[in-house]
């Protein structure tokens, strides 16, 4: 087969990569079209992928988006077509939007469904085929696919990922020393419309609140105030998984890295106003008990939690690790999962 990965999110690369190279493996041909947002291009450059780039996130709202997205639909067809594409595979609008037009099978994943918004909407007609895991209670036809698992084990189950404990020494850190990520997003993305995270006096109680009880790093979308500019975590963006194994706790307004702490076994603290509608992290939070939500004007809550974990001192990193096993247990590796769908769908949008 022939087909065309649509990557618009450093967490995409992530998400596909495992897939990419099983196919590879076994004899299919595989295209990448990447967003030049974030570091998405430096992670493929460093996972040693080739790839075309188009496209860069807008800063002229609505229609900047939908400008980007017509651009990125035009050049999809002409990639797709150039290549003589089987399926095309994404998480994005315009990779299902550009494989309807040429009639070829076009598979969109999400683990957001509706929440998602306008990024939903401008995907689910289009799509052939739409797969999400089976804790988003939303069900869209026979032509939506669920799957028992978290789009996070497709590159962080053990089956793939083992922590490089050599991040330590790289971070500076010893290895019983206690150290803590923040992580805060831009809040920008199409489906971010009207949502927000952190207020600057959270994070700045936060970062003062973690810097008690170990070393503090930052990793952020955006340029953090100069008062942090010496928490940056400055290595690699492919070794932010390594650190985030070995962290004592995350805190932050990211839901991804929170999912992804979560299938690592690392206790995260989340804020922002997706709380109680991302199902995952429903499911993580009160099935498994691996992360923890609130509400970005929950201050004083967001510090209280962040005190009880730390209180169960040693004890914290042991049920954690017990609570991640039952999750693993009860979960699939979605990446092999993938792989055999993919296969299945030649011809299946004609």
């Amino acid at each position: 087969m022939r087909i065309v990965f649509d990557i618009v999110h450093p967490a995409h690369v992530h998400f596909f990569k495992n897939m990419i190279r099983s196919l590879e493996a076994r004899g299919h041909q595989t295209r990448i079209l990447a967003r030049d947002k974030e570091v998405t291009c430096r992670l493929l450059d460093e996972m040693g992928f080739a790839y075309q780039t188009v496209g860069r996130p807008s800063d002229k709202g609505r229609l900047g988006q939908l400008a980007e997205l017509v651009k990125r639909d035009l050049t999809l067809v002409k990639l797709i077509r150039d290549f003589d594409a089987d399926v095309v595979v994404t998480r994005n609008p315009a990779g299902v939007q550009a494989a309807r037009l040429l009639n070829i099978p076009g598979i969109f994943d999400t683990d957001d469904g509706t929440t998602a918004g306008i990024h939903f909407h401008a995907a689910r007609p289009f799509a052939h085929f739409l797969t999400s895991p089976d804790c988003l209670p939303e069900y869209w036809g026979n032509r939506h696919f669920r799957y028992r698992g978290y789009k996070q084990s497709a590159y962080l189950h053990p089956d793939h990922f083992t922590p490089d404990e050599s991040v330590l020494d790289e971070l500076g850190v010893a290895r019983d020393e206690k150290f803590f990520i923040v992580r805060l997003v831009a809040m920008n993305a199409s489906h971010d419309t009207g949502e927000s995270g952190m207020t600057l006096d959270t994070k700045r109680a936060v970062i003062e609140r973690l810097q008690q009880h170990g070393r503090v790093f930052l990793s952020s979308e955006k340029n953090p105030p100069d008062e942090w500019s010496d928490l940056t975590f400055k290595l690699a963006p492919h070794r932010l998984h390594d650190a985030l194994a070995f962290a004592h706790m995350i805190v932050g307004d990211s839901q991804t890295m929170a999912a992804e702490a979560a299938m690592l076994g690392t206790p995260s603290v989340r804020a922002s106003t997706f709380i109680g509608r991302i199902h995952y992290l429903q499911e993580m939070e009160h099935t498994y008990g691996l992360t923890f939500g609130h509400h970005p004007r929950e201050g004083t809550a967001i510090l209280q939690k962040i005190d009880e974990l730390l209180d169960m001192g040693d004890d914290l990193t042991a049920v954690m690790a017990e609570r991640r096993e039952k999750m693993l247990d009860e979960k699939i590796n979605v990446a092999d999962w993938f792989v055999d769908f993919i296969e299945q769908r030649r011809g299946a949008g004609q």
